[in-house]
Order: structure tokens, then sequence, then C-alpha cells
């Protein structure tokens, strides 16, 4: 076998059933499926154990500390395979996508993470918001453009990837704790130099819907995210300013809150810009049409209205800027 699945669910009875026949489905067979039940109170454990009895590829895993994050790090201990893949209970794979992803590591060593786009569908009336973010995320393609965006949000989808076993033993497996564990595992992994690439075809469908924890759990909230990606953004920009004064694009109160965590973490803010003039106390504000020169400065921009990021980086670029060298988008 050539490939682990790691599917936890708790308490997923209404759809589980689909996801692992979305897995059966796979045009390519050399797989094992690792079910892990966290905890679940309703039938879903008869309906994994109904599979692993017509399928000796599954096999049946139990964590009852309850979160993603332990039911997958139990999952990776009791892998047997070079790739590991995840699944969520909820959602459904085309049948080429285990495929074209170990197809596409073969081909690619120097890469080791790969996603694939996905494809939307909500059960939610007010969904626009989350419609947005997969279709932000299916334009972020190349390890490139992973790596400049992977402070705006989480620039892959979690049940879509497929990574080198390695990967794990080098840089460790999901942090537990009050986090969001798959922007923080994919923020460390890059940190380190892993390479993030995303397949073009949308070989995941991303079932939205109101239990769905991204939308109930704490751990993927807006300040969730944000406290775990200024630490590796400040880490960051620790080891790559060289010596260049940081910017901050933003002066609302929001960007200064955000400004402040950053300088918590240890990087000291030498100014603020802003399309408007406002004075932010303790720091100079710098004109957004006399910033420096590129290679002087280094700009973050804790801007976070939707729809501003492209124009933003547009704007900085046009200044001669360079995304991931001279200016970051963070918000």
């Amino acid at each position: 076998m050539m490939v682990s699945i790691l599917l936890p669910y708790r308490n997923a009875a209404a759809t589980l059933d689909a996801a692992i026949a979305s897995i059966a489905a796979q045009t390519f067979t050399e797989w094992e499926l690792l079910l892990i039940d966290n905890g679940s109170t309703d039938h879903g454990p008869g309906i994994a154990h109904e599979w692993s009895i017509r399928d000796p590829r599954i096999r049946l895993l139990n964590e009852q500390r309850v979160g993603i994050a332990h039911a997958l790090n139990t999952g990776l201990a009791e892998a047997r395979c070079h790739h590991i893949a995840r699944m969520d209970a909820d959602d459904r794979c085309h049948p080429e996508r285990l495929a074209r992803q170990v197809a596409f590591l073969h081909a690619h060593p120097d890469v080791g993470v790969v996603g694939t786009r996905t494809t939307f569908a909500s059960s939610v009336g007010q969904s626009a918001g989350m419609a947005a973010f997969v279709q932000w995320q299916n334009a972020i393609l190349t390890p490139h453009q992973h790596f400049v965006k992977r402070f705006v949000d989480a620039p892959i989808a979690h049940p879509s990837v497929m990574f080198r076993r390695t990967l794990v033993d080098a840089h460790g497996a999901y942090d537990t704790g009050p986090l969001p564990e798959d922007h923080e595992l994919w923020l460390r992994w890059m940190h380190h130099g892993v390479r993030f690439a995303k397949l073009s075809e949308e070989l995941v469908t991303w079932n939205d819907h109101a239990q769905r924890l991204s939308r109930t759990h704490a751990n993927y909230s807006v300040d969730a995210f944000f406290n775990t990606k200024v630490k590796w953004l400040a880490r960051w920009l620790d080891r790559h300013l060289n010596g260049r004064p940081v910017i901050i694009a933003g002066t609302s109160v929001l960007c200064r809150e955000r400004a402040a965590r950053l300088a918590y973490e240890g990087i000291t803010i030498h100014a603020f810009t802003d399309v408007q003039r406002r004075i932010v106390p303790g720091h100079a504000f710098i004109p957004h049409d006399a910033l420096p020169a590129p290679g002087e400065a280094f700009v973050v921009s804790f801007i976070s209205q939707r729809g501003t990021g492209d124009r933003i980086a547009a704007y900085f670029t046009s200044l001669g800027m360079i995304e991931g060298r001279d200016f970051i988008l963070a918000a």
C-alpha cells in the first residue's frame, strides 16, 4: 500500500457512508483507510464497522480524547504508508483524487504537500463568506503562491491534502492546543521550507453545514487564527528582515491591535501607513505614496476588509515591491 487515508469522525452518521464510499470508488487502489472514532454517540461507528467487514483495507481506530488533532495524531501513529491523505466525514472525493495526487508527488520530489481545488457545497443560507474563501483558496496553486499567502488564511483545504510521511518525523505532527490545527501545521512546515502545491482540478467536494467545526468551534475563530499566524509571522520576520524597519499598513483599531500583538512577539514596529493620514501614538506615519524604496523596509498589511488584499498587493507591486520579499499580507 502507498497511501494511508486519515478520516476522523464524531457523530457523523448522516454523512459518513458517502464519504467512505467516495474512497472505496477511487481508481487508485493501493490505500488503507483509517476510520478514527472520536467519541461518537450516534450510529457512525456501526457504519464504519460495516465498511471494515466489506473492505479489508479499512481499519477502525478509537480516540476518546475529543478533538480532531488528537484523532489525527492517533491516525498518524497507526499509518503504515509513505503518503498520508486527509479526508473529512462531511466531504466526498472525486474517483481520480488519490491517483492524481500520488502521480504529482512522484513527479515533483521537491513538493511535500499537495492539495486539490475543491467544489463548494453548502446547506447554510448565508454562506457567501465561505464561498468567497473557497474561491480565494482555489486560486492558489503554486508553491510560491501558497508561501506568500500563508498569513492571509489557510491557503489549502485540509480534507484535500496528501503529504509525505517523512514530514511528520522531521517537523512534528498536529498541535493539540486551542488553535486551528491545519493552519498551524502548514505554517510550521512552511517555516521549515516545506513546499506546498495544489492540483488545478476540483477533486474534493467540501460540504459546508451549520454544524461544521469551522463554523462552531472556538479553535477556528478569527482570534484563534490570528494568534496562531502572528507567532509564525514574527519568527519568519525575525530571520527575514536583515535590519529593515517594519511598516504596518492599516491604522484602524483592529490593525493597531494586531500590530501590538506582533510587537509582543518581539518585532519592533517602525511606522504605520494608510491611504488617509491617521496618527498612531508612539509611531511615525508614512503616507502610502511616500513609502521607502523596495529593499529599504518591509510592509506588513493587517487591512482585513474582504476584497482589499489583491488591490493592496497590486499597489505595492506597482511600486516595485515583491510580495514575500518587501511586503506580506497578514489579514
